[in-house]
C-alpha cells in the first residue's frame, strides 16, 4: 500500500480554507480540493484565530513553525535590529552574531553559540534577507508586501470599513520659516537643540476618511507660556524632555481612544507600525491593534501614502500666510506652540475623505485594490511664495519647505538593558501560559507512533 503524500500548507493557504469555510463552502469540497484529511481540516478550523493572527503579522508564507531554542535572546535581538534599521545603519552577519552574544551574556545564557547555522535559522524564522546591507530591508520586502495585500481582504472582512483605522506619527518643525529650510534640513534631531523647534504629531483616521481623530501633539515643555489663560486647547497635548512619542504616551492615548469607542459601542481595528514606542501595549476591549510587517511601512502604512504629506502642505501654507500677514502688519513672525496647534488642526481637517480613502487603497486596502493617491496641489500662490523667499534662498521651493522634517527621529529608543528588562518582564508576566505550553509540548514529544501490527493487536483485544 502506497503511503499518503504529506500535504504541507502555508498559513496563507490555511487562511483561505478558513475563509471559504466561513463563507459556506462544504467541508467535503474543501478537503477534496486541498487534499486534506478530516482531522487536518478540523485542526485548521480550531486554530483559525491563531492563523489569522500570524497572517496579520505578515507570516503567511510560513509552512512549519520553527522551534526557537533561545526565544528571549531572539526577541531582544529583533527589538535591537528594528531600532538600528530605523536609523538606516547597515548591518552584516558578523555584527549581528556579535550582538547576539552580547544579549546572551546579559540574559545569562551559557550554552549559546552564534554560529553560521544559528544565523541562517534566525534569518529564516524572521524573514530577514541580507544583501549588500541589511538596511535595504527598510525599503520593504516586496514578497511580504504582496502576501500581506493578498491576505488583507480576508483579515478585514469581519470589520466595517468605517471601523478600520491607521495611526502614525510624524515630526513637525513648527517654527521653521522658508529661509530657515537649509538650516534645519538633514540635521540630527534626537532630542538636543532642535527638539525646542519641533513637535511630534500623531495622526489617526479611518479607512473611509469619514472620521479623523483629534491630533495628539507632543512637545518638550509641560506647560508652555503660550498656554497661560487658555482653557481649551485646539488639539490634545502631551510632553517629554525630547518631544517624541513614548510607550507611556501612546498607551495613554490608546486608553482614551478605547474609552471613546466604548461609549459609542463600537469595536475598531487599528493598524500601527511596530516601533519601540508601540511595544508592550495593554489589552483593550474596543480596540484591536494590528502591527504592520517590519520594514514595509513605506508601502503598507496608509497615512504614509500621502495623508501626512497633505497635512504638511496645508500646515506650511498656513505658515506662509501667517508670515506674510505679520510682515505686512510689521509684527513678529515667530510661531509658538499654541499657534502651531491651530495651524495643525486646520490642516488636519482640511484633508478630504477622498484623499484618505485613496491612500488606504494605495496601501492595498479596499479589497486589495492598488492605486495611486491623488496629487496634493494645495500650497501658496506663486506670488505669495516669491514675495516671501529671500534672494539668498532662491533655490528653496515650496516642496523643500514641506519636506524639511522628513526622516526625523520621533519615537523613544531603548538601550540594551532596557530591551533585556522588557523581555524578562514579559516572560515573567506570561509565565503561567508558557508553563502550560511547555507541559503540552512535553506531552506531545512523549507520544510515539505505534506500529501497524500493534494497532491491529489492540483492536483485536478491544
Amino acid at each position: 500500500m502506497s503511503k499518503r503524500k504529506l500535504k504541507v500548507l502555508s498559513l496563507s493557504d490555511k487562511l483561505k480554507i478558513v475563509s471559504e469555510f466561513e463563507s459556506g463552502k462544504l467541508r467535503d469540497v474543501l478537503t477534496s480540493e486541498y487534499g486534506l484529511s478530516e482531522s487536518t481540516f478540523y485542526r485548521i478550523i480550531r486554530e483559525k484565530d491563531s492563523i489569522k493572527s500570524e497572517c496579520f503579522e505578515g507570516h503567511g508564507n510560513i509552512k512549519r513553525k520553527r522551534v526557537v531554542e533561545f526565544p528571549d535572546l531572539e526577541k531582544c535581538l529583533l527589538e535591537w535590529l528594528k531600532q538600528v534599521l530605523d536609523k538606516n545603519i547597515p548591518i552584516d552577519g558578523p555584527l549581528l552574531k556579535g550582538k547576539a552574544q552580547v544579549f546572551a551574556k546579559k540574559l545569562g545564557i551559557q550554552n549559546f553559540a552564534a554560529s553560521n547555522g544559528w544565523l541562517e535559522g534566525f534569518k529564516k524564522r524572521h524573514n530577514l534577507v541580507f544583501k549588500n546591507k541589511v538596511g535595504e530591508i527598510k525599503s520593504g520586502d516586496q514578497d511580504v508586501c504582496n502576501e500581506w495585500t493578498e491576505n488583507l481582504p480576508t483579515l478585514l472582512k469581519e470589520y466595517d470599513a468605517n471601523n478600520i483605522y491607521n495611526a502614525d506619527e510624524t515630526a513637525l518643525f513648527f517654527k521653521c520659516l522658508p529661509n530657515k529650510t537649509f538650516t534645519f534640513r538633514g540635521e540630527d534631531c534626537c532630542g538636543g537643540k532642535q527638539s525646542k523647534e519641533r513637535l511630534t504629531v500623531l495622526h489617526c483616521a479611518n479607512m473611509t476618511g469619514t472620521n479623523k481623530l483629534p491630533l495628539l501633539i507632543i512637545g518638550k515643555s509641560k506647560k508652555p507660556r503660550c498656554f497661560k489663560g487658555v482653557k481649551t486647547l485646539p488639539v490634545d497635548y502631551n510632553s517629554n524632555s525630547k518631544a517624541w512619542m513614548t510607550r507611556n504616551i501612546f498607551t495613554e492615548w490608546l486608553h482614551k481612544v478605547n474609552n471613546n469607542m466604548k461609549k459609542k459601542k463600537t469595536k475598531i481595528l487599528l493598524f500601527v507600525d511596530n516601533c519601540a514606542a508601540h511595544s508592550k501595549l495593554p489589552k483593550l476591549t474596543h480596540v484591536k491593534i494590528v502591527f504592520l510587517p517590519a520594514h514595509t511601512t513605506s508601502q503598507l502604512q496608509p497615512l504614509d501614502q500621502g495623508v501626512i504629506h497633505a497635512f504638511k502642505r496645508h500646515y506650511r501654507t498656513e505658515v506662509v500666510k501667517h508670515t506674510l500677514g505679520c510682515i505686512e502688519k510689521k509684527k513678529d513672525t515667530t510661531i509658538n506652540i499654541l499657534s502651531a496647534m491651530k495651524f495643525a488642526r486646520k490642516a488636519w481637517f482640511a484633508i478630504s475623505d477622498v484623499t484618505i480613502k485613496n491612500c488606504f487603497k494605495k496601501a492595498g486596502f479596499w479589497n486589495g485594490e492598488r492605486c495611486e493617491a491623488e496629487p496634493i496641489e494645495v500650497g501658496p500662490s506663486k506670488e505669495e511664495w516669491e514675495s516671501l523667499v529671500s534672494d539668498e534662498a532662491d533655490r528653496i521651493n515650496f516642496e523643500d519647505f514641506v519636506r524639511v522634517d522628513v526622516n526625523v527621529v520621533i519615537t523613544e529608543e531603548q538601550t540594551d538593558d532596557d530591551i533585556v528588562e522588557n523581555c524578562v518582564r514579559d516572560t515573567n508576566d506570561n509565565g503561567d501560559d508558557n508553563d502550560e505550553e511547555a507541559d503540552e509540548n512535553s506531552t506531545i514529544q512523549e507520544i510515539s507512533i505505534p506500529k501497524l501490527q500493534e494497532v491491529l493487536s489492540a483492536l483485536d483485544k478491544i
